[in-house]
């Protein structure tokens, strides 16, 4: 049987899942044969990513729902400089440029399992 969890339980998973808020995680991108540094996807990032790939019905729509993850967790990708060298208007188009479509559904993929992994620590420990 289960133990039971205790008002100390909930306050540690709060203090738990705060701290891993705020860890950036490195991905390799093979294109650049370097890494790039994500930031954790807000609670509304999350959500809006679940759901769209969730309701997307075919691929163009799911990767759209890829590329948005992967800018909006990525601060390197908001430089408005990078963007003017680029010649983009729409700063989603620099995921476009700078990367291949499998390597964005690989890039949101590996951010998806990074911090689902810290997810499922948390609740482990």
């Amino acid at each position: 049987m289960m133990e039971k969890a205790t008002f100390d339980d909930l306050i540690r998973l709060k203090l738990r899942k705060d701290e891993q808020k705020e860890k950036p995680v490195e991905i390799l991108v093979e294109s650049l044969g370097k890494n790039l540094v994500f930031m954790s996807p807000t609670r509304d990032q999350q959500l809006d990513f679940i759901g769209e790939v969730r309701k997307a019905g075919d691929i163009n729509n799911s990767y759209a729902a890829y590329r948005k993850l992967v800018y909006d967790c990525c601060p390197m990708l908001h430089d408005t400089k990078l963007h003017e060298k680029l010649g983009i208007v729409d700063p989603y188009d620099s995921v476009d440029v700078l990367f291949s479509p499998v390597e964005v559904m690989e890039i949101g993929d590996d951010i998806a399992d990074a911090f689902m992994s810290a997810a499922k620590d948390i609740k482990n420990s």
